[in-house]
């Protein structure tokens, strides 16, 4: 069993068509796993979710709503906890509600891990300058690949491993990144889908002004790029062993 993480912060239309789009698409046994981050609309989400767990029983449907707004990663951490703690899942999904979904990504998920079980999945891996993933070491700007967050997955071990997502990044921005370098410090293997039939519509999530989000992204560099001072040496020695 996979459970399928999806938080979410409003936007409940976001959310209905990803589970549209999971009973369509998605035969393999899964639960999903919705966390509402403390939504305003609290009713709408509430009587949504109903609907779905009332009416359409192909993949179990939990609901959990955050007391307060945890964020991206906190939300993750709570699904993943739920799924590992409350259920028979293997294997978690973050998969977040703005990524249109035309196809079984959830076979290959489990391909992956069941062949390469060390392993971190994203829905692509970003190993090109980004403008989030450079770093300068011993003079030279290096790159750092990372899963991108909008799908992640791994099994329970290697969740275990990397204990959930840093709750210093706060609500968006880095965690993705930082989970990436974390699975790398671990030796950990990163892994992209690559799939044509997932398109992430990007940033469709965050309800916030392109200013407030730059600064956001600003700050969570530099708390990023504190937490792993003095670990590129590690870090690099890694991707050169991974890439031979």
């Amino acid at each position: 069993m996979i459970g399928v993480v999806i938080p979410m912060y409003g936007r409940w239309e976001l959310t209905h068509a990803r589970l549209y789009e999971l009973y369509e698409f998605i035969k393999d046994g899964i639960e999903i796993i919705l966390v509402d981050d403390a939504s305003p609309d609290e009713v709408e989400i509430k009587g949504g979710v109903a609907w779905w767990q009332k009416k359409v029983s192909q993949h179990p449907i939990r609901y959990y709503r955050n007391k307060e707004n945890l964020g991206f990663g906190g939300s993750c951490n709570v699904g993943a906890r739920i799924a590992f703690e409350n259920s028979d899942a293997e294997a978690v999904v973050f998969l977040s509600n703005d990524v249109i979904i035309r196809g079984d990504f959830v076979s290959l998920i489990k391909d992956i891990l069941f062949r390469s079980p060390n392993t971190l999945i994203g829905g692509q891996i970003i190993d090109w300058r980004a403008g989030w993933n450079q770093v300068m070491f011993e003079g030279h700007e290096m790159v750092v690949p990372y899963a991108a967050g909008w799908l992640l997955a791994c099994n329970k071990d290697v969740w275990n491993q990397l204990g959930g997502f840093d709750p210093r990044y706060g609500r968006f921005d880095y965690e993705d990144v930082d989970l990436s370098t974390n699975a790398t410090s671990l030796g950990i293997d990163l892994v992209g889908l690559n799939l044509s039939y997932l398109k992430h519509l990007s940033g469709a999530t965050i309800a916030t002004l392109p200013i407030d989000r730059m600064a956001k992204t600003v700050e969570n560099k530099q708390k990023y790029l504190d937490k792993w001072e003095g670990r590129w040496n590690e870090i690099f020695e890694r991707l050169e062993k991974a890439n031979a």
